[in-house]
């Protein structure tokens, strides 16, 4: 493990910077990706399976499979440790995709045996692991998949985000495929599309003052709010894991609608908000959130891409790239990535450690496992 840092730029600030070039390289090499999309195709049940950051990729990973069948593709994401305990009986016409950053997860490795013993064909998407041989499962933990397709090298830092998107990459590129050769694809093929990502990113990068100055205007709040729809919605969830994990702070992920569903009540000026608009249909919905939020003086910032860049009640708002609506797991997420990053700074908190520095916080980690 190397050396912890104590001063910017932490190792989560370079992962962020890293994301472009490692998506980049993982759309040239599909080999694995293609193989393993084609024997998915032929099962009648896909489950997409993970827990933390990994949950909320597998939550995109529904999402995309609803979004490029049109609807008439029907996969579904489970929580592993819930579906340890509460399981779906798997069986030979059954695909279950594992998603698992460090390849050790406790449940989600135990999901996978299960899944496996069950007859299932199982695919396990990890970070780089030492040993592999010939693109199938390395390790005692991921061994005997039926195929392992691995993103990027093991993250320093304790809130994840590059093995995120990579694994957002790998999925979109096999649900694409899985789509096309089930003969269900809806409307224009998402490859294209996909292969924009990098410069998008890329694009999204030059964010980073402007969320650096919002981190200035919320750092000293309680706590922050963020919400969206489609894949903005496990975008809003995955930002607010990070800025639990890297500022110490309360931060909550919506969907647009459910907001107003109670969560709206306990909503005030201690708080601040930010609404992610894709251009879609719910839009209008997060217009009219912006406005109420006003009204109890709360700090709002939006992040749109230009279509959507108009009648937005916000103190501060962040343009992205202009991209189809379920890119928004993508193009959304690196502004939320920096806000994450300075707010960690500017509360003077390390955004790597994950308070393990802490020794509370290190006492109670020996009382649990990942």
């Amino acid at each position: 493990m190397p050396e912890m840092r104590t001063a910017h730029p932490y190792y989560v600030y370079e992962a962020i910077h890293e994301q472009p070039e490692l998506i980049e390289r993982l759309l040239g090499q599909r080999a694995e990706i293609e193989r393993a999309a084609d024997a998915v195709a032929r099962k009648e049940r896909i489950t997409f399976v993970g827990i933390g950051t990994s949950l909320h990729a597998a939550r995109v990973a529904e999402s995309w499979m609803r979004e490029f069948s049109g609807g008439r593709l029907l996969a579904h994401c489970e929580q592993s440790f819930e579906l340890v305990h509460h399981p779906i009986a798997f069986g030979a016409g059954d695909a279950v995709i594992v998603i698992t950053h460090t390849g050790t997860t406790t449940a989600s490795i135990e999901e996978l045996r299960m899944a496996r013993a069950a007859g299932a064909l199982t695919v396990v998407i990890t970070g780089q692991m030492s040993g592999s041989t010939s693109g199938l499962a390395s390790g005692d933990r991921v061994r005997g998949a039926d195929f392992h397709i691995q993103t990027c090298e093991q993250e320093v830092a304790f809130a994840y985000t590059k093995s995120y998107t990579t694994a957002l990459a790998v999925l979109g590129l096999l649900i694409a495929r899985v789509v096309e050769s089930k003969k269900l694809l809806a409307g224009t093929p998402p490859l294209a599309a996909l292969e924009r990502v990098p410069e998008l990113l890329r694009q999204a990068l030059q964010l980073e003052p402007a969320a650096r100055e919002l981190a200035k205007r919320v750092a000293a709040l309680a706590r922050i709010e963020i919400f969206g729809s489609g894949a903005a919605w496990a975008t809003a969830s995955e930002a607010a894991l990070k800025i639990k994990e890297a500022c110490y702070i309360a931060a909550e992920g919506f969907e647009t609608e459910e907001i107003l569903h109670g969560p709206f009540s306990e909503t005030d000026a201690r708080g601040s908000l930010v609404g992610l608009f894709t251009g879609g249909a719910t839009d209008e919905r997060g217009r009219q959130i912006l406005r109420a939020a006003g009204e109890l003086k709360m700090p709002r910032a939006a992040i749109t891409v230009p279509s959507a860049n108009h009648d937005l009640s916000a103190e501060q708002i962040l343009q992205v790239p202009e991209a189809p609506e379920w890119l928004a797991a993508f193009v959304h997420l690196i502004p939320l990535q920096l806000l994450t990053y300075f707010l960690a700074l500017e509360r003077g908190v390390s955004p790597d450690s994950g308070r393990m520095e802490q020794p509370a916080h290190a006492a109670a980690s020996k009382h649990y496992k990942y």
